[in-house]
């Protein structure tokens, strides 16, 4: 099991949350978010009133902003669990034990 950077992959994590997020704040921008997502509910056999306002920045900015945080911290957060769980089992390993996934 390799080391993971929790930075790296916060960085990582962040950028791509906030990017999935722009492109929703494009559509709602370009005003087609609402037939975007009356479609996506259909294709899951759903249906709902939701509305989707008018594009307002301050309220995208603050979108893109809490989604990158959400982000940094769900990426560095998995890479600090994933590394402490290597080393827990690459301790086992070399004491001579069977591991984190025969104890399930």
């Amino acid at each position: 099991m390799g080391h993971i950077d929790p930075n790296r992959l916060g960085i990582v994590s962040a950028v791509m949350l906030t990017a999935w997020h722009g492109v929703w704040m494009v559509l709602v921008a370009a005003g087609v978010a609402q037939r975007v997502a009356d479609f996506v509910l259909r294709m899951h056999a759903m249906k709902s009133e939701v509305v989707v306002e008018p594009f307002d920045a301050g309220m995208a900015a603050l979108l893109l902003a809490g989604t990158a945080l959400v982000g940094y911290v769900g990426g560095a957060s998995s890479a600090a669990l994933w590394n402490c769980l290597g080393a827990v089992c690459h301790r086992e390993k070399a004491s001579g034990g069977v591991g984190l996934s025969a104890r399930a």
